[in-house]
């Protein structure tokens, strides 16, 4: 097997991790927030760290890349942002524990692909790492804060209009089924 399909093989890991943790409504609610902070945010900083100032570079992606920019990590992203928000703690010092400890594992996974052959640090392989990885999810997590808060006043309450469509769906469901079983009790007696 060749190294590059390390790329799809991890992406699809991360979707199906993502699936298994995250309940399927607030994947609808947080996609728009992966893609953002995920994909857009990875091409970015790709184009910028990779491309630009040459702090890193993506080796060995094979057939899997458009223009020097491989296609399977930003996908990737996306769901690690998915689970990253929803499992982001709302308290001030938990919450920095946790962008700090996300920070550690992603230095620590790209160290991993890096003995794997796939990615490569140019100017050491933890302070600069590190230092990325945790001021974009500290970015991240303030700008995920600041959009939701208020979810209904701002721009993004289509967002959460839909959320609370889904919500009513699944709360309805709910009451239904107990209306229905409610009412059948009440037949037997």
């Amino acid at each position: 097997m060749a190294i590059y399909y390390i790329y799809p093989i991890y992406t699809f890991s991360l979707i199906i991790i993502a699936y298994a943790l995250v309940p399927r409504v607030e994947i609808r609610r947080l996609i728009f927030f992966g893609i953002i902070f995920g994909t857009v945010f990875d091409i970015s900083i790709i184009v910028l760290g990779s491309k630009i100032l040459e702090i890193f570079n993506y080796i060995n992606y094979g057939p899997f890349e458009c223009m020097g920019i491989p296609f399977f990590p930003p996908i990737a992203w996306a769901a690690y942002f998915i689970i990253f928000l929803y499992h982001l703690p709302e308290e001030k010092p938990w919450n920095y524990l946790f962008v700090f400890t996300a920070a550690g594992y992603s230095t620590l996974f790209s160290n991993v692909l890096r003995n794997l052959g796939l990615f490569q640090w140019n100017y050491g392989t933890l302070i600069i790492p590190f230092l990325i990885y945790f001021s974009w999810h500290l970015t991240i997590t303030w700008v995920y804060y600041k959009l939701t808060s208020g979810m209904e006043n701002n721009v993004l309450g289509i967002t959460n209009s839909l959320f609370e469509k889904e919500k009513a769906k699944n709360l309805f469901k709910k009451r239904g089924y107990a209306i229905l079983r409610l009412s059948f009790r009440s037949k037997l007696r």
